[in-house]
């Protein structure tokens, strides 16, 4: 570290929670979730999720940059994944904003039930937040998502603000995105760490003028995980 940042923005999966165990909760949860809304089984929606978010997911990220807004990119990502999944399940297909709400309303249920912290990562955030950091989110999940997320850890109250790209209506795609966090958070970015999942975002994040770490429990990154990192930032 060139000193002792002021403000501390922490992406999400892969630094707070485990998205190799996130995977598995949000198909069993989707299934507790849906067939009392919706009809059909917990397998059937399980099974269609499995179809269809593989291949959504990649189409969105492949036209990210496209988006020219939060909102627009929810409205098409909410409805399509849920008409796709609708379909194979054999259920009536929502309107399109009957869609994004209900996502919203499941996305909420799942974010506080799963079980996919990673290990010593609520821990670390006390730690900094004890340390007298500033603490903000800085993850491509919705806020409505991570409130249920960090009160699932039990570290709501470690955090100033939980930017998910709703906040600022901007996509978590190149530099733009941090450059709005920054501003609506009213911080200098010399003064900020991203500490960041994906090497990507951490370019962005860089190109914005923050400092950025990197985890990455592979080894390839600055830090291997959350709870590693910590020890250089008290």
């Amino acid at each position: 570290m060139k000193k002792r940042p002021a403000t501390l923005f922490l992406d999400d999966g892969g630094v707070l929670n485990d998205n190799n165990l996130r995977g598995p909760e949000w198909l069993r949860l989707l299934g507790e979730f849906m067939p009392d809304r919706m009809g059909g089984t917990a397998e059937s929606w399980a099974g269609a999720n499995r179809q269809v978010f593989p291949k959504l997911w990649k189409q969105v990220q492949s036209r990210m940059g496209e988006f020219s807004s939060h909102r627009e990119f929810m409205q098409f990502y909410a409805t399509s994944w849920l008409s796709e999944m609708s379909t194979i399940v054999g259920v009536q297909t929502l309107p399109d904003d009957d869609a994004v709400a209900l996502y919203k309303e499941v996305s909420r249920y799942i974010a506080e039930r799963a079980n996919c912290e990673a290990e010593g990562a609520a821990d670390a955030v006390r730690s900094l937040s004890h340390a007298g950091y500033t603490l903000h989110m800085a993850s491509g999940t919705p806020s409505w998502e991570l409130e249920g997320i960090l009160a699932k850890m039990g570290i709501s109250d470690a955090f100033s603000t939980l930017y998910g790209p709703d906040l600022v209506d901007y996509v978590k795609h190149g530099p733009g995105f941090y450059e709005r966090l920054f501003a609506h958070a009213e911080v200098s970015p010399e003064t900020v760490l991203v500490i960041e999942s994906d090497s990507e975002c951490c370019d962005w994040a860089a190109e914005a003028g923050a400092e950025v770490v990197w985890i990455d429990d592979s080894g390839r990154g600055d830090a291997a995980t959350l709870r590693e990192l910590v020890g250089s930032l008290l």
